[in-house]
């Protein structure tokens, strides 16, 4: 593959070699001045080396656009490039030439030389060297509107485009301005109407650059922006392929132009040096401009203005190149810089999508460059134009207007017609490529061409799709791309490799999942079954407990009466503690239900203050209750409202001596009733309040030796709250106190 530098340096030494044979001529033409047919073939040759140094800037276009836009349309732009040179080229030999320089019918087209053959003619040698120059001219106009609307037009659409371009819209144009028998071969004395007027456009400002650039224009109009490329007001960036090859495009255009420029001049005589001078100044002012302004700005200037910047200043000078003078050359190619510069912000504002910035370039910098022809011209020049109308009796204002006849006439009608004649063809046959085909590029969409970057997309997209990891990249260690595919098939070797791993481990952890899941079952239902068996006796042994001591106070046998209350506080605590686990079991088990029913709060809360008050007043606390809806009807499961809030009022009590408990309640939005239990207790420390909702866990080991408890009345609590569509909350602070909250709903919706 040949690097940017080598090309670079091949450039150079072609450019060397280009310069050494112009000087060549020039010395032998001089020498040979007497000789009249050696001079006019040494023009001629003149002009076929201009000629083929505007062939050049195909390859420059080429190279532009394909590093500027995305990889996955790069091979489609290349083509574009390659194809409309074919197809402008014959359709200007068939009727684009007749109808540019044939002769003209009231100044407005051609009606002669179709299909051009000037063989056998006495100037068919100068005829044909004309052709050929001008075709290259037709080629450029075509090219301009393939990087304006790279990315989405179907590739047969713009092959139509071209053989439009190339028939009647840039030949029609070129006829109003550059039709002059005076200047052709075999001509009738027949000119276009522009020229007439005195309208100047030395090498195509505006015929040939702003009528690419209006077309363009039109056509992006039509086809609408690169999906993603304006997004509610954002202007996106797509990352440019290549930029260095765009580079080299520039280059290779910079190069072309001074055969652009200097071929139009027609021979080889003392004004081409001056030509060419202006032509290099010119390209140099448009990026010096820009850089400055960056410079100004403390900015670091974009890589697109940089190459649009000196691209501008060629089109600018363009127009008069041959009337100006150095100075007025680096005006006019700074000027055009800054110009494009603008032009590109302003099609953003508007949303217009100019990938390379076609528009920018060839329209704006064409029309900048024409316009101003008359205030850098030297005066002799607009005085000796004879064509000229005399408005004023400045030449200067009267060059003016004649520059502006020339620049909206050929934009009203580049644009109308084109705007006219696509927007009829797009109705029925869609100029745009589809979704899917500007999704997954227009060089497989259109060409089924690939490369190894789509290679290796498609591949990541096939993984990222499928899971299937075992599909490998291309691979080839003397490309990026393929460098990029073998480091990457590594990882995917190694990821292979870990998710074989993942899944034995997956499946080995499902397996034990299910058995430990069939365990937890069996746990809970033992749990159950147990609860039960231990609550029957217990229950008797309380209810006995209970009756004998009413018989032994009856009796007054009061030494009996202490220990039989022993047994029954005892008989009580192992029954609280035997529905705790039942009810864990049940919860876990998902066998626990709401029983939803409509009661009033306020009998709720006196139940509450009732069996709370006797363990508050045990550690000689102070109970508080602060309601602020009372009068309230909720739809709840009453009897888990009241073992919740027993259990958080009972820790309170358990953790505060000599101290205060406070129960408050108030609404809470969305129809939710919110619970704090305050405490001024021992409080918790942060990792502390982590075990708090934990089974079989309090706060600390020291807590169930000096306090008691097994720790299963919070969980319990916070799983029953969440069954509600509740949440449990906890704050604390050591040596302050703690608080826990609940917020339910007011009325819980029955499941159905």
């Amino acid at each position: 593959m040949i690097s940017f530098s080598t090309s670079f340096k091949r450039l150079m030494i072609f450019s060397l070699g280009f310069v050494i044979l112009l000087n060549m001529l020039h010395t032998v033409k001089a020498a040979d001045s007497t000789t009249e047919s050696n001079a006019a073939n040494i023009d001629l040759l003149w002009m076929l080396i201009c000629a083929i140094l505007v062939f050049m800037m195909q390859a420059g276009f080429m190279c532009l656009e394909s590093g500027i836009i995305r990889n996955k349309n790069n091979i489609n732009v290349a083509l574009k490039n390659v194809s409309d040179f074919g197809i402008s080229i014959v359709c200007f030999w068939a009727i684009g030439y007749g109808v540019m320089f044939g002769v003209s019918k009231s100044g407005f087209m051609g009606s002669n030389d179709f299909f051009f053959d000037p063989s056998g003619t006495a100037t068919s040698g100068q005829a044909m060297t004309f052709f050929i120059f001008q075709s290259m001219f037709c080629a450029t106009a075509a090219s301009i509107i393939s990087g304006a609307v790279a990315e989405r037009l179907k590739f047969n659409s713009y092959l139509i485009i071209t053989a439009i371009v190339g028939t009647i819209l840039y030949p029609v144009v070129g006829h109003w301005a550059w039709a002059n028998s005076d200047d052709m071969f075999g001509g009738d004395g027949s000119t276009g109407w522009l020229y007439d007027a005195g309208f100047i456009d030395f090498a195509g400002s505006t015929i040939v650059h702003s009528t690419g650039g209006w077309i363009g224009l039109a056509i992006i109009l039509i086809i609408g922006p690169r999906t993603g490329r304006f997004v509610e007001g954002k202007t996106r960036k797509f990352a440019p392929s290549n930029l260095p090859l765009s580079v080299l495009g520039v280059l290779l255009l910079g190069f072309g132009w001074h055969g652009f420029n200097g071929g139009s001049n027609l021979v080889l005589d003392e004004a081409v040096p001056g030509i060419l001078l202006n032509t290099f100044l010119a390209a140099a002012a448009g990026i010096v401009a820009c850089l400055i302004f960056w410079g100004v700005q403390n900015a670091t200037a974009p890589a697109g203005d940089l190459l649009n910047g000196l691209l501008a200043g060629l089109v600018a000078v363009t127009a008069s190149a041959n009337w100006v003078t150095p100075i007025g050359a680096v005006c006019i190619g700074a000027g055009g810089g800054l110009v494009a510069m603008y032009a590109t912000r302003l099609l953003e504002r508007l949303e217009l999508d100019d990938p390379v910035g076609a528009i920018p370039v060839h329209l704006a910098g064409g029309i900048f460059g024409t316009l101003v022809l008359p205030f850098f011209a030297a005066e002799e020049h607009l005085t000796g134009n004879s064509n000229l109308n005399n408005y004023t009796d400045n030449p200067r204002v009267n060059q003016f207007i004649a520059q502006l006849t020339g620049i909206i006439a050929i934009g009203l009608y580049t644009f109308s017609v084109s705007y006219i004649l696509f927007k009829t063809i797009n109705h029925y046959n869609p100029l745009r490529v589809s979704q899917e085909a500007e999704d997954i590029g227009l060089n497989i969409a259109e060409h089924d061409s690939s490369s190894d970057q789509i290679d290796l997309l498609k591949i990541m997209q096939y993984q990222n799709d499928t899971g299937d990891l075992s599909v490998r990249g291309p691979e080839d260690l003397f490309t990026e791309a393929g460098q990029i595919g073998y480091h990457y098939n590594i990882l995917m070797s190694s990821l292979e490799e870990s998710d074989k791993i993942m899944r034995k481990q997956k499946d080995s952890l499902k397996v034990a999942m299910q058995k430990a899941q069939t365990a937890n079952k069996a746990k809970s239902d033992f749990l159950a079954n147990m609860s039960h068996e231990l609550r029957t006796p217990l229950n008797a042994i309380i209810g006995y407990s209970e009756m004998l001591i009413e018989e032994a106070d009856d009796d007054g046998l009061d030494t009996y009466s202490e220990d039989l209350s022993k047994i029954n506080s005892s008989g009580e605590h192992l029954l609280t503690l035997i529905n705790d686990i039942l009810d864990l079991s049940k919860i876990e088990a998902g066998k626990m239900d709401l029983h939803i029913e409509e009661f009033d709060f306020a009998n709720l809360l006196k139940q509450i203050e009732a069996t709370a008050r006797p363990l508050v007043d045990k550690n000689k606390n102070k109970f508080v209750i602060k309601c602020k809806t009372k009068k309230l009807k909720l739809k709840n499961d009453q009897t888990k409202v009241r073992q919740i809030l027993f259990n958080m009022l009972s820790n309170a009590a358990k953790f505060t001596k000599k101290g205060t408990i406070t129960l408050q309640i108030k609404p809470e939005k969305k129809d939710n009733l919110r619970f704090d239990v305050i405490d001024t207790g021992i409080g918790m420390s942060e990792e502390q309040m982590g075990k708090v909702f934990e089974e079989f866990t309090q706060a600390e080991s020291s807590t169930s030796k000096d306090y008691g408890g097994t720790g299963l009345g919070l969980p319990i609590s916070k799983k029953m709250t969440e069954m509600m569509g509740g949440k449990m909350e906890v704050k604390s602070k050591e040596g302050k106190g703690t608080t826990f909250s609940i917020i339910i709903p007011i009325a819980v919706q029955e499941e159905k």
